[in-house]
Protein backbone atom coordinates (compact mmCIF):
# COMPACT_ATOMS: atom_id res chain seq x y z
CA UNK A 1 0.00 0.00 0.00
CA UNK A 2 1.03 3.41 -0.76
CA UNK A 3 1.61 6.51 1.96
CA UNK A 4 2.27 9.85 0.97
CA UNK A 5 4.46 11.34 3.89
CA UNK A 6 5.59 14.80 4.59
CA UNK A 7 8.07 15.25 7.20
CA UNK A 8 8.17 18.73 9.09
CA UNK A 9 11.04 17.89 11.43
CA UNK A 10 14.59 19.10 12.45
CA UNK A 11 16.25 16.02 11.73
CA UNK A 12 17.04 14.71 8.01
CA UNK A 13 14.75 11.52 6.42
CA UNK A 14 16.89 10.63 3.65
CA UNK A 15 14.17 8.46 2.34
CA UNK A 16 11.51 10.86 2.27
CA UNK A 17 13.44 13.53 0.64
CA UNK A 18 14.41 11.37 -1.94
CA UNK A 19 10.24 10.25 -2.51
CA UNK A 20 7.76 10.81 -0.50
CA UNK A 21 6.20 7.91 -1.08
CA UNK A 22 5.86 5.09 1.17
CA UNK A 23 5.52 0.89 0.28
CA UNK A 24 4.46 -0.66 3.16
CA UNK A 25 2.20 -3.83 3.88
CA UNK A 26 -1.22 -3.63 4.20
CA UNK A 27 -2.62 -3.31 7.75
CA UNK A 28 0.23 -1.58 8.58
CA UNK A 29 0.10 1.22 11.61
CA UNK A 30 1.72 4.60 12.13
CA UNK A 31 4.21 2.73 14.31
CA UNK A 32 4.97 0.36 11.49
CA UNK A 33 5.79 3.60 9.46
CA UNK A 34 8.17 4.86 11.80
CA UNK A 35 9.95 2.25 11.91
CA UNK A 36 10.09 1.62 8.00
CA UNK A 37 11.02 5.03 8.29
CA UNK A 38 13.89 4.64 10.64
CA UNK A 39 12.67 6.97 13.27
CA UNK A 40 14.48 5.50 16.67
CA UNK A 41 11.66 4.67 19.68
CA UNK A 42 13.27 7.72 21.56
CA UNK A 43 12.42 10.16 18.65
CA UNK A 44 8.91 9.19 18.67
CA UNK A 45 8.75 10.95 21.60
CA UNK A 46 9.15 14.43 20.10
CA UNK A 47 6.90 14.49 17.06
CA UNK A 48 3.24 13.95 16.41
CA UNK A 49 2.13 12.60 13.45
CA UNK A 50 -1.73 13.98 11.08
CA UNK A 51 -2.91 11.01 9.16
CA UNK A 52 -5.41 12.80 6.47
CA UNK A 53 -4.90 16.11 8.61
CA UNK A 54 -5.97 14.48 11.77
CA UNK A 55 -4.16 14.01 14.73
CA UNK A 56 -2.72 10.02 15.23
CA UNK A 57 -1.51 7.81 17.31
CA UNK A 58 0.96 5.09 16.99
CA UNK A 59 -1.40 2.59 16.70
CA UNK A 60 -3.65 3.62 14.14
CA UNK A 61 -3.65 1.84 10.97
CA UNK A 62 -3.13 3.14 7.63
CA UNK A 63 -4.94 2.77 4.32
CA UNK A 64 -4.15 2.91 1.16
CA UNK A 65 -3.28 6.33 -0.30
CA UNK A 66 -2.86 8.07 3.47
CA UNK A 67 -1.17 11.22 4.04
CA UNK A 68 0.93 11.66 6.38
CA UNK A 69 2.69 14.37 8.01
CA UNK A 70 5.36 13.84 10.93
CA UNK A 71 5.83 17.21 12.81
CA UNK A 72 8.53 17.70 15.23
CA UNK A 73 7.49 18.78 18.93
CA UNK A 74 9.03 21.59 20.20
CA UNK A 75 9.30 22.26 23.85
CA UNK A 76 11.54 24.49 26.26
CA UNK A 77 11.16 28.40 27.37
Amino acid sequence: MRIYVKYLGFSKLPEIERDPVVDIPEGSTLSDLYQRLGISKDGRRSIQAFINDDASWKATKLRDNDRVTIVSIVTGG
